[in-house]
């Protein structure tokens, strides 16, 4: 394998990393930022597309993908799965159970999304369905237009209001200009629009419906993600074109 192939501190660039199923994630204090990086690992994104996903450029993706797999958050395809550590460690004035009293090591705590959910609502980054978070933008940019019941059939493992909000934007989403779309001011800065991606890529990303059954909606979320993309790479070249 080439030095270029390996990525430091991580392996492979092609490596799939996965969640370490006997990490306690109700105690990590993830960022928003962590948070978002930590959403995308599912054991079938490689380093190098989880990169290219997260928008926040590939060196501070790499340095939050470092700081989970240091922390035993995060394993590689032939890491071993690690127990957490202790909470407290015993002291002498401790009265910890002894094994041969028959107390038995807790098993592992299984990372479930539940989890997930509540170590990104410590960091202010509550998860709820797409199109459903105050702010989000979907709910941002509904103009509450009449949708015909036909076009709400499919799609069943979606809420029936994100189907109405996807629907509407997807009528309008061409007339909507690049800083309207991602809810910023004309002249705002590289920061605000890299804050602005990431919020849509964690609400639109084909990634967050994997294995959903989204019927015609999966087409119009993929047309609508990419006018998001879009949007961003126009802000930029009118950004640097003044």
């Amino acid at each position: 394998m080439a030095p270029t192939d390996e990525i430091a501190g991580l392996g492979p660039r092609t490596d799939r990393p996965r969640l370490n199923t006997a990490a306690d994630l109700s105690r990590l204090k993830l960022t928003p930022t962590e948070g978002f990086v930590l959403s995308r690992i599912d054991g079938r994104a490689s380093y190098d597309e989880i990169c290219r996903i997260s928008s926040l450029g590939r060196e501070e993706t790499l340095a939050i993908l470092r700081k989970l797999k240091r922390a035993a958050v995060i394993l590689g395809p032939n890491d071993t799965v690690v127990a957490p550590a202790p909470a407290h460690k015993p002291t002498r004035r401790s009265k910890s159970p002894s094994p041969e009293r028959g107390h038995k090591t807790p098993p592992p705590v299984l990372v479930t999304d539940e989890m997930l959910r509540k170590a990104q609502e410590k960091s202010g980054d509550q998860a709820k369905p797409a199109g459903q978070e105050p702010g989000s933008l979907l709910e941002r940019l509904d103009d509450g237009d009449p949708v015909a019941p036909a076009d709400l059939i499919d799609g069943h493992d979606l809420p029936l209001e994100t189907k109405r909000r996807i629907v509407r934007l997807y009528r309008r989403l061409r007339k909507l200009a690049p800083h309207e779309l991602l809810g910023l001011a004309p002249d705002a800065d590289k920061a605000a629009v890299k804050r602005a991606f990431a919020a849509a890529s964690k609400e639109l990303h084909p990634d967050r419906y994997y294995g959903k059954d989204l019927g015609s909606f999966r087409a119009k979320l993929a047309k609508i993600f990419t006018r998001v993309t879009e949007s961003v790479q126009e802000l930029e070249k009118a950004r640097k074109g003044k």
